[in-house]
């Protein structure tokens, strides 16, 4: 069975509360201690909004990081219909994909919730016979291409799936019944994530939209 991880996950608070709840509530059954355990431990402990008047982005990267989502190893992005549209959500993948001094950066899995009705995921070869038993995947090889297959996904995660960076993306009804498969990606989102070169460079979502 694969270790329990740290898990930050970054959502649109309003929408998709009810998801957020469902995976912190999973459970799996540990059998050497032959109990239910969590499936992986949340720190999603910090909300509140954050005032960014003035404030340089990479002092909003460093604050998010190492306030926000300190100690988390792996962020979990739910992806819903309005998500790419929150400034919030934007500084926290930023902040994920960043080296600070006190907390690395962290691998990322995005989930796409029922309310985006679209099924297009992205894994690694050995995350394909998870997801679906489907061969003939697509390649994907122009920015029309991403933006037709993912067009509720945030820019950011966008920027970086078009330059090859390996971050899943998976169904919610992949996961939701299946402790086994969301522990599996979690897991394989936290050993990859060292070896990642996540490109950070677009400047921070100032404005909700």
């Amino acid at each position: 069975m694969s270790k329990r991880h740290k898990v930050f996950i970054s959502y649109f608070h309003s929408d998709d509360q009810a998801y957020k709840e469902h995976l912190i509530n999973m459970v799996f059954y540990n059998m050497e201690k032959m109990m239910f355990e969590s499936v992986f431990d949340d720190f999603s402990v910090r909300e509140g909004d954050i005032d960014d008047t003035n404030m340089k982005d990479e002092t909003i990267r460093e604050k998010i990081r190492d306030e926000y989502i300190k100690n988390a190893t792996v962020l979990i992005l739910l992806c819903g219909e309005n998500t790419s549209c929150r400034k919030h959500v934007d500084w926290e993948i930023n902040a994920a994909m960043f080296d600070s001094e006190k907390n690395p950066k962290m691998g990322i899995l995005a989930i796409n919730l029922p309310s985006i009705n679209q099924s297009s995921m992205a894994a690694s070869n050995d995350e394909k016979k998870l997801i679906s038993n489907v061969t003939n995947w697509v390649t994907l090889v122009n920015d029309e291409d991403y933006e037709k297959h993912y067009p509720y996904m945030p820019v950011r995660i966008m920027d970086n799936l078009k330059k090859g960076v390996p971050i899943t993306i998976v169904d919610w009804d992949i996961i939701k019944n299946d402790s086994y498969k969301l522990m599996t990606f979690i897991d394989n989102a936290y050993n990859r994530r060292k070896n990642i070169e996540y490109d950070h460079s677009r400047p921070l979502k100032r404005r909700n939209s």
